[in-house]
């Protein structure tokens, strides 16, 4: 389904959320390491990658002169650090199964705490044209997925399956708040000046980190996983993804097309932002906004 909505009608805010995500067991997803491993890599990705979006878009607001987009940054701001914080306790939750990744997370953190502290020592013009990369990133990130959360809230067949059901409210509620920001990075980048080179360039190398690394990710994950069995393989999932059990990264590869196009805007994704919003006003374990929200 492709979206009508372009932007949601008012500026994105956080949510406060309730997960229990103390009780899902090791193969929370159809009892399939697998698909449930390929939403894990997710949990391991999430929270440095959010925090790099944040310090992308943090960066930015000396730059942005139009008080909705400033709204918008601190609204996305405060979705992706609930993001982080419920992704994180993933993340310990793997670990009381024997998946441990804190030395990879620790370097991945330590890595993107230095990038961030080089490009603000900058001087100006130089720490601008940083700040123009680094939000180009996060665009080109969001594309991803907002790609990926468009399939996963559309296409689940979550409700006919074996799921752990606070893990399925889990995704489906970070699905639908990627949908509902998508816009924000990309409108930021070019409020400050981006052009389209710069954004697809960008593009390009993240391209082939994602859609090669996931499932190579994914397949480590599965190699540390004390209860898996056997390795990733791209048959399964296709077939996972066909039956609506995980997102399929074939789909978001094709999707990239649509970032290559000059004029292509992220309210063009497959995903529709009035599903989203209306999941999110229904949501289990999602309690509403944090604050008023500011127009």
């Amino acid at each position: 389904m492709t979206a009508t909505l372009r932007r949601p009608p008012e500026p994105v805010a956080p949510r406060h959320t309730s997960f229990e995500l103390d009780t899902p067991r090791v193969h929370w997803l159809v009892d399939d390491a697998q698909a449930t491993h390929t939403f894990n890599v997710g949990n391991l990705l999430f929270p440095t990658g959010e925090r790099f979006f944040n310090d992308s878009l943090r960066n930015a607001l000396p730059y942005v002169t139009d008080e909705r987009i400033r709204t918008e940054i601190r609204g996305f701001l405060g979705q992706e650090v609930t993001h982080r914080n419920e992704h994180e306790r993933c993340v310990a939750r793997m670990e009381e199964y024997g998946i441990d990744f804190r030395r990879e997370l620790e370097l991945f953190e330590s890595f993107r705490r230095r990038l961030n502290d080089r490009v603000n020592r900058l001087p100006e013009p130089f720490r601008k044209q940083a700040v123009l990369f680094m939000v180009a990133t996060t665009a080109a990130a969001e594309h991803f997925t907002a790609s990926l959360a468009g399939y996963v809230l559309a296409d689940n067949t979550w409700a006919d399956t074996d799921v752990d059901p606070e893990m399925a409210h889990l995704f489906l509620w970070h699905a639908s708040e990627e949908i509902e920001h998508r816009h924000v990075a990309y409108d930021v980048y070019h409020h400050i000046g981006g052009g389209y080179l710069r954004r697809v360039a960008a593009m390009v190398p993240l391209a082939g980190l994602i859609l090669v690394g996931w499932p190579l990710l994914t397949s480590e994950v599965m190699r540390r996983d004390p209860a898996a069995k056997g390795r990733w393989s791209w048959r399964a999932h296709v077939r996972s993804a066909r039956r609506g059990e995980v997102f399929s990264l074939v789909r978001s590869a094709w999707d990239l097309r649509l970032y290559f196009h000059p004029n292509h805007h992220p309210g063009d994704l497959p995903g529709s932002l009035e599903q989203a919003l209306e999941y999110l006003s229904t949501a289990p374990s999602v309690l509403g906004h944090r604050g008023p929200r500011r127009s």
